[in-house]
């Protein structure tokens, strides 16, 4: 029997309309897996999962879909700016290190939840540091909304004179992302790739899992840990989804084996854990928080420098706010020398940067600039102490914050 070619292309039609919703049941079904977790709390772009281990343990997993998320990253106000002191950022010595502003982890929850409101999901600390004191250097480089904002300065990392000889010639891993997809590559010290790419917005250098000292130097010892994965849902090419798998007493290969589990192919890297893990969610409330090592200590005195607050993308109902918490210590910016302004606000306007003496304007640091939360500025006059610096809303002046110096 002949089959004309007008009766074939219907066919040939539907199959094209076919292929990806069969392809998107079909790896739907490959990420059955999440039906040996337990859902805390699902929403349209984003689920907390729970799933129990063996000796009591747990394990909380998060799916986080790009396309419908928003991610946060969260540092104290800069209270040293560490000049020449970073090790990784295009050369040992050649880039700042700023000492940030610890925060309290229920200081900072509180502060997102009074900017996003209901849109806010969940709460993670995530780079690791090196002080544990009331300012704290960053282990490695940070790109923060267009900004590379620390060169880190950790012992334990290629350098020429690492703490331990393993830590030479190991690579660095740097988990990137923006509004549709992240991704997990290898991070190049000496041009500072990928956060040296103009289209890289934001971006955390960190240990691919293996790497990281509990591993590799106290014998794969069960603790809390957060690890981050990337997955492809939707056979598009660009992994949409970031899964991050935070446990309360594994060790890491145990815990990058559930992400493995879960479909995750590429790279797994850690973040700050340990006695820092923190994990919040908005209809579960703190599940794991910071301890001190002294455990007859409060342990909701625990700062950290750096978090990653996740929240959804639609309208925000809330005020529009400007928030700037002031450094541990004042410090004057310095002429001809870089310093970072840093805020937080919960609206997508432009902001206006200015400098003050009392009421007398000194300068105009910037007329207008995306309202991003930070701004690297490299004063072109001295600065007194007691000057101030406001950030305002471009639209409403009734809007602002302010830093003083």
């Amino acid at each position: 029997m002949e089959l004309r070619l007008e009766t074939m292309n219907p066919v040939i039609n539907l199959l094209l309309f076919l292929l990806p919703i069969l392809s998107s049941l079909l790896i739907a079904q490959t990420f059955n897996p999440l039906s040996s977790y337990q859902p805390l709390q699902v929403i349209d772009g984003a689920g907390l999962y729970k799933k129990q281990l063996t000796n009591g343990n747990e394990a909380y997993l998060q799916v986080i879909n790009l396309g419908k998320m928003h991610i946060d990253q969260i540092t104290g106000e800069v209270d040293n700016m560490g000049l020449n002191e970073g090790k990784y950022y295009k050369g040992e010595g050649k880039y700042y290190s700023p000492f940030f502003k610890t925060k309290l982890f229920s200081e900072v929850t509180d502060e997102y939840k009074k900017l996003y409101a209901n849109n806010v999901f969940s709460l993670i600390n995530c780079s690791f540091f090196e002080q544990y004191q009331s300012s704290s250097q960053l282990s490695f480089p940070i790109k923060l909304n267009g900004v590379v904002i620390s060169g880190g300065t950790s012992p334990y990392g290629p350098i020429k004179q690492p703490k331990e000889k393993y830590y030479t010639n190991i690579h660095l891993k740097a988990l990137v992302w923006n509004s549709k997809q992240a991704y997990i590559t290898d991070y190049d010290q000496v041009s500072g790739a990928p956060l040296n790419q103009k289209a890289v917005n934001n971006a955390i250098v960190t240990y691919r899992y293996s790497d990281h000292p509990a591993k590799v130097l106290a014998q794969n010892q069960a603790n809390k840990y957060q690890i981050i994965g990337t997955l492809d849902k939707d056979s598009v090419k660009g992994d949409e989804l970031l899964l991050i798998m935070t446990v309360n007493q594994a060790t890491l290969d145990e815990a990058a084996d559930l992400l493995r589990k879960l479909g995750v192919k590429g790279d797994i890297i850690t973040v700050d854990g340990g006695r820092s893990t923190y994990l919040f969610n908005s209809q579960n409330g703190n599940i794991i928080v910071p301890q001190l090592s002294n455990p007859q200590e409060n342990p909701a005195f625990r700062h950290l420098p750096h978090y990653l607050g996740f929240r959804k993308k639609t309208k925000n109902q809330v005020a529009p706010k400007i928030l700037i918490s002031q450094p541990v210590k004042k410090i004057l910016p310095k002429k001809d020398q870089p310093y970072l302004i840093l805020w937080r606000d919960n609206f997508d306007g432009d902001v206006s940067i200015k400098l003050y003496d009392g009421n007398k304007l000194i300068q105009n640091i910037y007329s207008r600039t995306a309202s991003d939360g930070v701004h690297e500025w490299t004063p072109d006059i001295s600065v007194k102490e007691g000057y101030f610096v406001r950030i305002y809303s471009w639209k409403d002046r009734n809007i602002f914050g302010q830093l003083q110096l």
